[in-house]
């Protein structure tokens, strides 16, 4: 999968998200989770659950990112399949044809030597 630097408030994050900061943004979703689970302050809630909607939002795109790479690959897969199946069923129907020619032309031949056996030999 490839990745695509862009640039956000000074810093060049990497897309799709790398593992390890794929993995702290995770973290930092559960750690905040509890943390908003376990606090009673309201405007530290509000902030809380503020953060939580961000960093969700985080993951849901880069999940999204990530679908939308591998649909886009498993499209050229398809591609390159549906090409390689033609280009077989067209070499099939080739080779059909040239049995088809061999079989005529056998039947030939074994006139040819069932004719040839009534003659004597020269």
């Amino acid at each position: 999968m490839s990745t695509t630097p862009i640039t956000a408030g000074g810093a060049t994050p990497t897309l799709p998200l790398t593992p390890d900061a794929r993995k702290a943004y995770q973290d930092l979703y559960t750690a905040n989770e509890t943390a908003i689970e376990n606090t009673t302050d309201g405007a530290l809630l509000q902030s809380l659950n503020d953060t939580q909607l961000a960093i969700g939002g985080v993951l849901s795109a880069d999940n999204e990112y990530r679908l939308n790479q591998d649909t886009a690959q498993f499209n050229a897969l398809l591609a390159q399949i549906n090409t390689a199946t033609a280009a077989l069923k067209k070499l099939q129907a080739d080779i059909a044809g040239i049995a088809s020619k061999v079989s005529v032309f056998g039947a030939v031949a074994g006139g040819i030597a069932k004719v040839l056996s009534f003659l004597p030999a020269l």
